[in-house]
C-alpha cells in the first residue's frame, strides 16, 4: 500500500509541475541563438511538451513497429510543418490544432492498443503539421532555420525518448495500465484546459 502511495504522491507532484504556466516561457526565455532557441522550444510550451510526450507514450503503448514509426512519423510530418510555416504559407487553426492535439493523445493513451499501425501514423502526423507550422512561424528573425529545426526535432526526440521511458517502466510495474490511463486523463484534460484558454 505505501508503494502505492508514493506512485499517487509523485503523480501528484508531477500533475503540478505540468501545471505551472510553461508556455509563459516559451517565447521569452531564449534569444536569437539558433539551435538552442529550438531545443528549449518543445521543453517550455506546455502543448508541446505534452503532445510530443504522449506520442513517445502512445508508441510504446502500441508497441511492436509502433515504438519507431509512430514517433518517425511525428518528427517527418513536424518537419514539414516547419517548413510550410517557415515559408509563410498561412494554415488556419494551428493553436486550435495544436490544443485538440493533446487532448486527442490524452484520450487515445486512454483507449490502450485500439488504433491500427497506419491510423497512429497519420493520426499522430496530421497534428504534427500544427506544431511544425508553429515552431516554423516562430523562428526568431536572427536565427538559422537550420540550425533552430535542428534543435526542435532533437528536443522533440528527447521528450518523446522520456515518454517511451515512463511507458515501459510502467508495463514493468502494471499489468492493467492504471496509471498509463491515468496520465491519458491528466493530458487529455490539461489539453481541454489549454484549448479553452
Amino acid at each position: 500500500m505505501s508503494g502505492f502511495k508514493a506512485r499517487v504522491r509523485q503523480a501528484g507532484w508531477a500533475s503540478i509541475l505540468l501545471c505551472l504556466p510553461w508556455s509563459a516561457f516559451a517565447h521569452n526565455i531564449y534569444g536569437n541563438d539558433g539551435f538552442l532557441a529550438g531545443l528549449a522550444h518543445p521543453f517550455f510550451g506546455l502543448d508541446h511538451l505534452l503532445t510530443i510526450f504522449a506520442v513517445g507514450l502512445l508508441g510504446m503503448q502500441l508497441g511492436g513497429r509502433a515504438r519507431f514509426s509512430v514517433p518517425l512519423a511525428f518528427i517527418g510530418f513536424l518537419l514539414f510543418g516547419a517548413v510550410v510555416g517557415l515559408l509563410k504559407v498561412p494554415m488556419p487553426l494551428v493553436e486550435d490544432g495544436i490544443a485538440l492535439s493533446v487532448v486527442l493523445f490524452g484520450i487515445a493513451l486512454l483507449l490502450g492498443r485500439d488504433l491500427p499501425l497506419s491510423f497512429a501514423q497519420a493520426f499522430v502526423g496530421i497534428f504534427a503539421l500544427f506544431h511544425g507550422h508553429a515552431h516554423g512561424t516562430e523562428i526568431p528573425e536572427l536565427a538559422n532555420p537550420v540550425w533552430y529545426s535542428m534543435g526542435f526535432v532533437l528536443g522533440s526526440v528527447v521528450i518523446m525518448l522520456i515518454g517511451a521511458a515512463v511507458a515501459w517502466y510502467l508495463s514493468l510495474i502494471e499489468t492493467d495500465k492504471p496509471l498509463m490511463k491515468g496520465l491519458g486523463v491528466i493530458i487529455a484534460s490539461l489539453g481541454v484546459m489549454l484549448w479553452w484558454w
